[in-house]
């Protein structure tokens, strides 16, 4: 699987090179008004700079996992926060038991999760063992390979949409933002790696709207199919990339769209045909959404996950995953959350909103540090950051910025589904590439705004009664 992910991101990034492109200095097609922009570096001088950052980044994430020993993840429960779920299936796989048993007992076959990540994962197991230290370390170099080059798609994104001085600053700071580090260096799952295809994905669709052929499409729907068995809930903002790559509609680009959505499909069959053979049913890449929804929604969750009932946490709810097997487990758990949301509709309501809070602002979470719970300083970080995206966003409507309906799903639609689930801030870390550009920019512009701090001394004057 590590040698198809690799192939797979080595012909979408040569597809980007080969587009053809238009020069920034060109009016944008179909009507869209041109934007001014700065003048752009050179070719070569560009590239030193892309490249500069990317290795600077690499490098910086190498020296984070050895030097501060982020290698060493706590053995508690058996290395469970070693991937977690991620983690017993790719143990599994590299046992030679298959792709299963996603908790601490052998419970068989599994969808809990997209294929791709557990499969490399369970690769690097059998060469360097399973839950050792030498795995961590080159997980998550792997997770960092993944975090660097996105510093290369975010400067090209940037680039064509908000110029070079916003392409600099984005991809800079991706590359040395301590909370962007944090994600490779620390989490052995897959959003490093999601957060590369996505922002690949971008990168394409930001090209094949001035051009594109049928071997561009062809790509592109090579791409998504591997984000597809990646991290599955991306695939909520292909439709909205595709609507804006065709708009206004075209006859070449709707057969392209046709020709990426097929390949798409082709891409995904296999898992799909595995997991119908394996459950004797139809099951789309993973099958543990009703588990989402009914851990976070129930009597006992407050809006937010109840770790006891888990399975992956409770022996008595792993017991019964075993007892039952995961398909059948599932169903319960589908039935358990139709069943809380008809006879508590308003409690349900109120989980919603507040998850949507919880989403931009981050779950409640104990923050100790020398004694103090710092809970309101972490709310603040989140909920800035997602603040100044926001106004990056209504900046770019402001100055009819042609690209600005392509970002405003990234901050509108995909969070839709965390809204009904427990929000964890990892989920969130696939649109931060957007996040950043917009913070990027609305800071960048924001230098043209001259406030001027006039102070008198008022004049006191004596009178004499």
């Amino acid at each position: 699987m590590s040698a198809t992910t690799s192939t797979c991101c080595g012909e979408a990034i040569l597809a980007c090179d080969s587009l053809a492109l238009v020069n920034s200095r060109e009016v944008v097609q179909d009507g869209i008004h041109e934007l001014p922009r700065e003048p752009a570096a050179t070719k070569p001088g560009r590239r030193a700079s892309i490249l500069l950052i990317v290795i600077v980044a690499f490098v910086l994430r190498l020296l984070v996992i050895t030097v501060g020993h982020t290698y060493r993840i706590t053995p508690r429960r058996d290395h469970f926060q070693f991937g977690w779920e991620t983690g017993r299936i790719a143990r599994s796989i590299a046992l030679g038991q298959g792709f299963g048993s996603p908790t601490d007992l052998t419970t068989g076959p599994s969808a809990w999760t997209a294929p791709v990540y557990p499969y490399v994962l369970g690769q690097v197991f059998k060469v360097f063992g399973i839950y050792t230290n030498q795995s961590a370390w080159v997980i998550l170099a792997f997770n960092s390979i993944f975090a660097a080059l996105t510093c290369w798609t975010l400067y090209r994104i940037a680039e064509r949409i908000f110029g070079p001085s916003v392409a600099h600053g984005t991809a800079w700071t991706w590359a040395v933002f301590p909370y962007v580090i944090y994600w490779p260096v620390r989490v052995v799952w897959d959003v490093c790696l999601s957060t590369f295809l996505l922002s690949l994905a971008l990168l394409l669709a930001v090209r094949m709207r001035d051009h594109a052929r049928g071997r561009a499409w062809i790509v592109y729907g090579v791409l998504w199919g591997l984000i597809a068995v990646t991290n599955t809930a991306l695939l909520i903002l292909l439709p909205f990339m595709l609507a804006w790559i065709c708009y206004p509609v075209r006859r070449t680009a709707v057969y392209g769209e046709m020709l990426s959505i097929f390949i798409l499909a082709l891409c995904v069959t296999p898992w799909t045909i595995r997991n119908y053979r394996v459950f004797g049913r139809f099951v789309f890449i993973r099958d543990n959404l009703p588990l989402e929804l009914h851990e976070a929604n129930n009597d006992s969750s407050a809006a937010l996950w109840s770790r006891t009932e888990h399975p992956g946490n409770d022996p008595a709810a792993m017991q019964k995953f075993q007892e039952l097997g995961e398909i059948r487990y599932m169903d319960e758990t589908k039935r358990e959350f139709l069943s809380f949301v008809r006879n508590h509709p308003e409690k349900f309501a109120w989980f919603t909103v507040e998850r949507v809070w919880y989403f931009w602002a981050a779950p409640r979470q104990a923050t100790i540090v020398a004694g103090y719970d710092l809970w309101v300083s972490r709310h603040m970080q989140f909920l800035l950051a997602a603040v100044f995206a926001f106004a990056g966003m209504i900046l770019m409507f402001v100055r009819k910025n042609p690209y600005r309906w392509l970002l405003v799903p990234f901050l509108l639609i995909y969070p839709l589904p965390y809204y009904l689930v427990n929000p964890f801030p990892r989920y969130k870390h696939p649109i931060e590439t957007a996040m950043v550009m917009l913070i990027v920019f609305v800071l960048w512009e924001a230098r043209t705004v001259q406030v001027r701090w006039t102070w008198r001394p008022r004049q006191m004057e004596w009178r004499r009664k």
